[in-house]
């Protein structure tokens, strides 16, 4: 089970890393043709902003898995044992209220979007905002194993984990 769920994980990171790497290689390409060549690629822009979309909402799940969002460490000194634990349930709770919210809302946003395209790119614009989808699942899913964990005794805020 553990390694299923190491391979999801390693999957979200591997999509933000090509999302990354997509929007690096696209604007090289339109700043070499402009300086080169003197021509724009017209779908470049288009490309990076729908391409940041993806990746920046895959990577907030990440971010959060691995302990790396703000956080309120001078409590953590504080609090027992107990209320720390407490007080991470919460915490992922609102983590996974999030989550629904954005679904909710999404959900009503792609109704609409499957009828448009995308001007440069002639994509639906529902795929466009998948990611935003993507990574509202992720979050769910990684706040319910964290949750899981936090009520089996174990420690869900890891702050650095092994690759």
């Amino acid at each position: 089970m553990t390694r299923m769920l190491d391979g999801i994980d390693r999957l979200v990171e591997a999509l933000v890393v090509i999302c990354f790497g997509a929007i690096v290689l696209v604007g090289a390409a339109q700043v070499f043709n402009r300086y080169f060549f003197n021509f724009s690629l017209s779908w470049s822009e288009e490309f990076q902003r729908y391409g940041q979309i993806w990746m920046i909402f895959l990577a907030i799940p990440v971010a959060y898995r691995r302990g790396m969002h703000i956080g309120m460490e001078t409590l953590h000194p504080i609090l027992s044992d107990t209320g720390r634990r407490v007080f991470l349930a919460v915490v992922d709770i609102l983590w996974l209220a999030l989550a629904v919210a954005m679904l909710t809302g999404l959900e009503r946003l792609v109704q609409v979007l499957q009828m448009q395209r995308s001007p440069g790119l002639g994509l639906p614009m529902h795929w466009v905002y998948g990611g935003m989808i993507l990574g509202a699942l992720y979050m769910a899913f990684v706040a319910v194993r964290r949750l899981a964990a936090n009520a089996m005794g174990q420690n869900p805020d890891r702050r650095i984990e092994q690759a």
